[in-house]
């Protein structure tokens, strides 16, 4: 979806309903080097991943949101998702896949997040969701 496309479904998203959520999972923190070769491996593979020059931040990905009608936007890099899941349960997944590589792990999820964004016009307490 090229950035144009996807600022007209976010804006259309956001007229449409006055009281929404909408989360996003993608890229994030594709301008450093980790993210250029990401990009170049695609590219090989005659795939590119169009809207990458939108996915710079995570303030550049609640920007998208804010700029197309949404009230409050907010985004975390799944690192941090990671970091927040209960410990027990991080230690029984990694058990059932041995990583020997966790600084590889830690680069690629510091290169997905998820953002969400919301519009609460009944007041329903959307914009106060956060992690």
């Amino acid at each position: 979806m090229t950035p144009s496309q996807s600022s007209n479904l976010l804006r259309w998203a956001a007229e449409i309903f006055h009281t929404a959520m909408f989360i996003n999972y993608e890229q994030v923190n594709m301008s450093d080097r980790f993210g250029q070769v990401m990009i170049e491996n695609l590219l090989r593979r005659q795939c590119s991943l169009a809207g990458a020059e939108l996915c710079q931040s995570l303030d550049t990905q609640k920007e998208r949101f804010l700029k197309t009608g949404w009230e409050h936007a907010d985004a975390l890099d799944m690192m941090t998702v990671y970091s927040m899941l209960p410990q027990d349960d991080v230690a029984r997944m990694e058990c059932l896949e041995f990583l020997d590589e966790k600084e590889l792990l830690q680069q690629l999820l510091q290169h997905y997040n998820i953002c969400w964004a919301s519009k609460d016009k009944l007041n329903l307490g959307l914009s106060r969701l956060s992690f």
